[in-house]
């Protein structure tokens, strides 16, 4: 399997003077962010936070001001954008088109070097339109598909190409739940075969699901990397007490000759910790119940924390 090219974006910044009022902006500033090969990657942030920004960096739709984009260690030209899936997360389909044309007028932009035949390109185009179950619907009017139809038909111009990079915006809007599961299936392919994916998504359980690292952007800036934490995002485990204080929960460390947790918060008499392994999480387990103290939770811990998220996203971050 060949290994998908990376993404980097290094001391990037954007200034904008789009509004006359509020003169020159800042979009993005100074960041520095890796997309890494064969990795599924979270892109976060409130609104307004340099998200759209960074994806129209990493297509090349806009320019940095400063600092450099790469894909694959070359500046995004032409080269780079044809190894790119981009699936936004509102519609920008004709909707007098049919899926089909859709399609063919897709591939025909892209250019990409495995559908140049006319007859490669017939059969690529019948096969994605199966396989997101449009086939039957190939000859509708795009105005005339349901929301999740068009979401289906959305993915299929992404990945028509088989993109080594896919960048994905909130890839579950608008679908219902056959179609949710469905998504996760196909972004668990290219996960497993190894592409480069960037995710936006407000959903934690989508997050914890499909992705392998986090980044979260605030104000044009990096604030949190998962790369950066002392845990990886796999190998983790949780384990949650319930009825000990934090003097119980020491008092049971040190009684039962336990390793320290790498890290854990109370909530009122209930405590939450994370440790390293699922060995060590497995001998707490045991002492626990050993004891008789009743156990709430256990299991891979998250990949972010939704207290470490609400942190960044907080109204008082806002000021």
């Amino acid at each position: 399997m060949s290994v998908a090219p990376g993404i980097k974006v290094e001391n990037v910044t954007k200034v904008v003077y789009s509004d006359v009022t509020k003169g020159r902006q800042t979009i993005v500033s100074d960041l520095s962010v890796t997309f890494s090969p064969g990795k599924s990657s979270a892109l976060l942030g409130h609104n307004g936070a340099g998200k759209t920004t960074t994806i129209k960096l990493i297509l090349g739709l806009v320019r940095p001001t400063r600092g450099q984009v790469s894909i694959d260690g070359q500046p995004v030209g032409v080269e780079q954008r044809r190894m790119i899936g981009y699936m936004p997360e509102v519609n920008r389909i004709p909707l007098v088109l049919t899926p089909t044309e859709v399609l063919e007028f897709h591939v025909a932009t892209y250019n990409p070097p495995k559908l140049r035949d006319a007859k490669a390109r017939k059969v690529a185009i019948e096969e994605a339109l199966r396989r997101v179950e449009l086939w039957e619907h190939r000859k509708k009017r795009v105005g005339k598909l349901s929301k999740g139809m068009a979401r289906r038909l959305a993915w299929a111009q992404a990945t028509i190409h088989d993109p080594s990079v896919l960048i994905l915006d909130e890839p579950m809007s608008g679908l219902d739940p056959t179609g949710r599961l469905a998504m996760r299936g196909w972004i668990s392919d290219f996960r497993a075969a190894g592409k480069t994916i960037v995710l936006c998504s407000h959903e934690l359980a989508t997050v914890g699901e499909l992705c392998d690292d986090v980044s979260i952007l605030r104000k044009g800036s990096l604030v949190y990397s998962s790369a950066h934490e002392e845990r990886t995002a796999s190998g983790a485990y949780r384990l949650s007490l319930s009825g000990l204080d934090e003097k119980a929960v020491a008092a049971l460390r040190d009684g039962a000759g336990l390793k320290a947790w790498m890290r854990g918060h109370q909530e009122g008499f209930t405590a939450h910790l994370v440790f390293a392994d699922y060995a060590s999480a497995a001998e707490w387990l045991q002492a626990a119940l050993q004891r008789g103290v009743v156990v709430t939770d256990f299991g891979p811990a998250p990949l972010i924390d939704e207290r470490v998220l609400l942190k960044f996203f907080g109204k008082e971050l806002e000021s």
